[in-house]
């Protein structure tokens, strides 16, 4: 009877085992990825507003690699409120490694293009993000949430 319980008891063991391996990988502190921005890649104005297109550094300071699926930015720029922009692409960080994407940013108003232009002529500015990165590890959809600033040449932008 005790061997029966006993294999029982490996049975269900093993048939949930398998769940609670993935949760190894599922970080538990996301505190370790911090995302800044490098520089501005591209400026357009238009008519009715412009683009922008940034490049963004992620930085995973974890020991395990991370993949992000996609990273949301919430950007100021000299005071000026950018917008939100979301990356083109998922972006995979090795552990204690960094990574660059690109993100871009529709100016609907042409008034903030405008005063943004005036900001690149000065050749360098200002820069306030909110980030919220998305992870997929572990089959479960993880958020993290920071903000950064910072200051950026953009002398490569002047009329």
């Amino acid at each position: 009877m005790t061997r029966l319980l006993h294999r029982s008891l490996l049975a269900s063991l093993l048939l949930i085992l398998p769940f609670f391996m993935g949760c190894e990988n599922i970080p538990k502190d996301l505190a370790g990825l911090e995302v800044d921005i490098v520089d501005v890649r591209s400026f357009a104005e238009t008519s009715d507003g412009g683009e922008l297109v940034v490049t963004v550094r992620c930085r995973n300071e974890t020991v395990r690699p991370i993949g992000i699926r996609e990273v949301r930015l919430h950007l100021t720029i000299d005071g000026i409120n950018v917008g939100r922009g979301v990356s083109s692409k998922p972006i995979a960080t090795q552990a204690l490694s960094t990574n660059t994407s690109a993100v871009t940013f529709t100016l609907k108003d042409a008034s903030i293009a405008q005063r943004l232009a005036a900001s690149f002529d000065r050749g360098s500015v200002n820069y306030d993000i909110k980030t919220q990165l998305m992870i997929m590890s572990g089959g479960q959809l993880l958020h993290s949430k920071s903000s950064s600033s910072g200051n950026i040449s953009v002398s490569n932008l002047r009329r």
